[in-house]
């Protein structure tokens, strides 16, 4: 062998040598603890809430609440969404913070609460050919943090947002719970209904008066601060019937006579019942909240030492 080919055959060598050495540093920097990326801070970083049709979300149960956007619109399982439980789930996917591997062993997933068939499951969906889940599991050590992975895939990454407050969150908790919102500037009069007896209370300037008499300035102030906007603590299940005992009825109406709002409450007890009979949603509130908008007439009633 001349000694032309036996430098030839060490530089090769060397060249070889120098780029192994230089694959292996590399590989060992992509897995060190912090500066891995993974599918699920893939999934995090292209997520863009424009493109996004539907969230669907799977309790352990295997109950299903579908998030829809469709015309510039959500709706929750078809009802009206609560926009703050809408941000917070969108806060939660685009403001989190991804980091790094925690575990790679699918033996881990139990106690991290990511086991497929017992964890939380998000499906984001921007198109038929474009679907990503991501299991979330138990809170993290620190506050706000979770343990989650994409589905299929053994890895799991901890993320520090308050997803798995946001995904976990009841259908009450998702629906919107405006029951009225009125323009109490254009309020003129309103009717409160007993079954028995109606009664009209009128606006003359800044006072009320019904028959001619100023009613009680504090009782005046819970009916309208109601009917501008009334929200509800709840709903009354599908296929249940509201309580027909106690029925009162109240009417707001502008200037004119024509009605603007009006609302039919029933039930005894800490919860009663109100509808619009302009829609089926029969919506739940608690019973102080009912005594401030249709209260007991005596309430109505000024005190004379006033």
């Amino acid at each position: 062998m001349s000694k032309k080919t036996l430098n030839t055959i060490i530089k090769i060598f060397l060249s070889v040598t120098i780029l192994w050495v230089g694959l292996s540093l590399m590989n060992s920097r992509s897995n060190r603890p912090g500066t891995s990326i993974n599918s699920v801070q893939e999934l995090f970083a292209n997520f863009d809430p424009a493109t996004v049709t539907d969230f669907n979300i799977q309790s352990p149960d295997g109950s299903i609440t579908e998030l829809t956007h469709l015309d510039d619109n959500w709706t929750v399982n078809g009802y009206s969404i609560e926009e703050a439980s809408l941000n917070k789930l969108l806060d939660a996917i685009d403001e989190n913070e991804v980091g790094s591997v925690v575990a790679n062993n699918a033996e881990n997933h139990g106690r991290m609460g990511l086991s497929a068939d017992s964890t939380w499951r998000l499906e984001i969906i921007e198109s038929e050919s474009k679907k990503s889940t991501i299991l979330i599991g138990h809170t993290g050590p620190t506050f706000p943090s979770v343990f989650t992975r994409v589905l299929d895939q053994d890895e799991v990454v901890l993320i520090s947002a308050d997803l798995r407050g946001a995904v976990t969150q009841s259908l009450t908790e998702w629906r919107d719970k405006t029951i009225i919102t009125t323009d109490t500037i254009s309020l003129s009069s309103i009717l409160l209904d007993y079954g028995n007896a109606t009664y009209r209370l009128d606006r003359s300037d800044t006072t009320w008066t019904m028959d001619g008499e100023v009613v009680d300035a504090a009782a005046v102030i819970g009916i309208t601060a109601e009917l501008s906007n009334m929200e509800a603590s709840g709903f009354l299940d599908e296929g249940q019937s509201p309580s027909t005992e106690n029925k009162r009825r109240i009417v707001a109406m502008d200037e004119s006579g024509s009605i603007m709002n009006q609302l039919v409450l029933t039930g005894q007890g800490l919860t009663r019942h109100v509808q619009n009979p302009n829609s089926e949603i029969i919506f739940e509130i608690p019973s102080w909240q009912f005594s401030r908008i249709v209260p007991d007439i005596f309430m109505l009633v000024q005190d004379e030492e006033e």
